[in-house]
């Protein structure tokens, strides 16, 4: 009955009553959560709250994976679906869901390649933010933020068993990928780019989405990783291979921290130095999978047409 209600109203309402929808989404899902841990572990909601303030110094993990579950599936996945409702009559469409680019297995192929080959692009701009001279003020700000983060995901990604694995998985890159695409990609981009040209749409979109993860020496970084992606969506008309890479690209670090020991804090030490020839390997990989993947959509493109 509400499909589409607020399709014709401006964007300045529209992005105010999705504001409505995620503040609204956030508090009531992220409560649920508390509510639950709570109950759960026997707890007061306080206990359960002051646990995030504590995540760094370890502990806390299991509240944290119930926790962060739903306040991701509160804060983005759910205003994305309402919003779309609410602003379109065809909110399928204006999400991205009802078809996926052909050929599938040469995109999969391709979207697997830009997400191994991303690591070297976003280690360099991670870099180029840590050797920036900022002032010694913003700086020492920078670094307690960057320990407490760094503290926090060693605590995270301290799996035990295949179980966790799973759970973790799920928190850190499956609900993310879904989520965040839903809103940023599926909904957010598409109604910018209803008043602006694509290109301005898909970099407000990449700046509030790198904005909203707080990690602000990997701003760089997370800006082009959504950049990408919002080409991905504007090239393919499809939100599927953005969510694909978002997940490839957070799931890299689960599996590789569990099966293969990667040690992230020394990769994003400042003191560890950078292999030239593997880098421009993995920036030309990179960029041939993205030519091919502009490639592949454009030839979809014109198939459907053609229809």
């Amino acid at each position: 009955m509400l499909k589409g209600y607020f399709a014709h109203h401006s964007l300045f309402g529209q992005i105010l009553l999705l504001l409505i929808f995620i503040f609204s989404g956030m508090i009531l899902f992220t409560g649920i959560g508390v509510a639950l841990a709570a109950a759960i572990y026997s707890i007061s909601p306080e206990e359960v709250l002051n646990t995030f303030a504590h995540l760094h110094e370890g502990g806390g993990r299991e509240i944290f994976k119930l926790v962060q579950g739903l306040n991701t599936i509160g804060t983005y996945l759910i205003p994305g679906i309402i919003g779309a409702l609410m602003f379109s009559k065809e909110p399928e469409g204006m999400i991205g869901v009802d078809s996926f680019p052909r050929p599938a297995w040469l995109i999969l192929i391709a979207l697997t390649a830009a997400a191994y080959s991303m690591g070297a692009l976003s280690d360099l701009l991670y870099r180029m933010s840590t050797a920036f001279p900022w002032p010694e003020s913003i700086s020492a700000n920078f670094t307690q933020i960057q320990e407490v983060m760094l503290g926090t995901y060693e605590n995270i990604l301290n799996i035990q068993g295949p179980v966790d694995f799973v759970q973790v998985l799920l928190v850190m890159a499956v609900l993310p990928a879904i989520a965040e695409e839903t809103l940023f990609r599926g909904l957010i981009q598409p109604l910018l780019r209803r008043h602006l040209n694509p290109h301005l749409a898909i970099l407000i979109t990449s700046a509030v989405f790198s904005l909203l993860h707080q990690q602000y020496l990997a701003f760089l970084s997370i800006f082009v990783l959504g950049a990408l992606l919002g080409y991905l969506r504007e090239w393919s008309n499809s939100i599927w291979p953005s969510t694909i890479l978002h997940f490839f690209n957070n799931a890299s670090i689960v599996v590789l921290v569990y099966y293969f020991d990667y040690d992230y804090r020394q990769a994003l030490s400042s003191d560890m130095g950078i292999n030239w020839t593997e880098t421009l390997v993995l920036l030309a990989i990179l960029s041939v999978s993205i030519l091919l993947l502009h490639n592949l959509f454009a030839k979809n493109r014109r198939w459907i047409s053609s229809k």
